[in-house]
């Protein structure tokens, strides 16, 4: 059973649900030694509403969290971080926030591309061309390549309505996780796609994400793997079906697995 979760959302981000501290409450139900909160990143002059919290809140995430480290000290460690886009337009943002010590980590969730305009433009969900296809794999690797983030979060989530990967995703598998090889990151197998169960696609039933054929590959480079459970509500932290489920996926596929993730502070 986990003994630690670094990716956990709160209800500042409009699509999640729940106290901060009825996640850690969940959590030490679990026995776990370690929480980490990654709620999606808070941005200056950009709003997303459902998506991620107005900066506004940012403040109140931190006191918050901060607050709960204290309390439960002697209990548990609580990590305060973000999950973040490979927005370019903010990696000096994001670079601030850690070198300052304001937050203690940052794991990548590559769901989209904004332009220089601070528009979204392209939504990574449902790629459709090959162009799109590299351009997620290039958005993650300038993001992975500045060294400020600790964790890769649903590598695979451009497979999401991928039916037959030709050798165009083959290629985009092995260059994703061979940079992460190099760079020393782990990939995160996500339990939240496990929590939505199997899918229709074409003539397959299969996860969304975490899909066999980029962590079959993962397996077999030999990279470093972390389950994430992806939380949105307190009682998704104690959800033992979803994380055994996980962990036979990941012996499945012969995966590295670590149990701590190391924090990354940039290059």
């Amino acid at each position: 059973m986990l003994k630690a979760n670094y990716h956990t959302h709160t209800k500042r981000c409009g699509h999640a649900s729940g106290e901060d501290g009825d996640y850690v409450l969940e959590a030490l139900g679990m026995g776990f030694t370690e929480l980490g909160f990654s709620d999606h990143i808070m941005l200056p002059g950009f709003k997303e509403e459902n998506v991620r919290g107005d900066y506004s809140l940012s403040a109140d995430y931190f006191e918050s969290i901060g607050r709960l480290k204290i309390k439960y000290a002697d209990r548990m460690r609580i990590d305060l971080g973000f999950e973040a886009e490979s927005f370019p337009l903010y990696f000096p943002y994001y670079k601030e926030l850690l070198e300052a010590g304001t937050i203690d980590y940052l794991i990548l969730g590559n769901h989209c591309q904004m332009n220089e305009e601070r528009k979204i433009i392209n939504y990574f969900a449902k790629i459709t061309s090959s162009a799109e296809l590299y351009l997620y794999r290039d958005l993650a690797l300038s993001a992975l390549q500045t060294g400020l983030f600790s964790c890769f979060a649903h590598p695979d989530y451009f497979m999401s309505s991928i039916q037959n990967p030709d050798k165009d995703v083959k290629k985009v598998m092995e260059d994703l996780i061979a940079v992460c090889l190099d760079l020393d990151i782990p990939l995160e197998v996500n339990a939240a796609g496990i929590r939505n169960g199997l899918k229709r696609l074409g003539s397959d039933l299969r996860y969304v994400y975490p899909t066999d054929e980029f962590f079959s590959l993962a397996g077999k480079m030999g990279a470093k793997c972390i389950i994430g459970l992806d939380a949105h509500a307190p009682d998704q932290i104690s959800n033992e079906d979803s994380m055994d489920k996980a962990i036979m996926f990941a012996r499945k596929h012969n995966l590295k697995l670590i149990d701590r993730l190391p924090f990354k502070r940039g290059f």
